[in-house]
């Protein structure tokens, strides 16, 4: 066998192993995706003389229409339920020992940020 021909089937031989790797290898597009990553918002306010609760309504930017998220014993809410990118304004309300709520606080907004 000639030096070309060994040449020939070595070079034939390595582009077969090269097309074995890379078809038996997963590319970084086969992997699986990240799973999204968790967003959320803090709302932090100043606690409230005599309030036992406290009441948070969240509305979407473009949305005039509150929606109550939650009821914290605390003075600040975390909000996992946001998507990135999007913008969302908080109101919160206090309630007393007699179950009165109060009026509404001055609106936050926050915009939760692109990862």
């Amino acid at each position: 066998m000639t030096i070309l021909k060994r040449s020939a089937i070595a070079l034939m031989a390595a582009g077969i192993l090269l097309v074995l790797i890379l078809y038996l290898h997963p590319s970084r597009s086969q992997q699986p995706p990240e799973p999204p990553k968790p967003h959320k918002i803090t709302v932090n306010w100043e606690k409230t003389p005599r309030a036992v609760s406290y009441n948070v309504y969240r509305r979407p930017y473009r949305n005039d229409t509150y929606t109550k998220v939650a009821t914290a014993n605390t003075n600040n809410y975390e909000d996992p339920a946001v998507q990135s990118g999007e913008r969302y304004c908080y109101v919160v309300t206090s309630i007393d020992s007699k179950g009165q709520e109060s009026a509404r606080s001055k609106e936050i907004c926050q915009t939760v940020p692109v990862p």
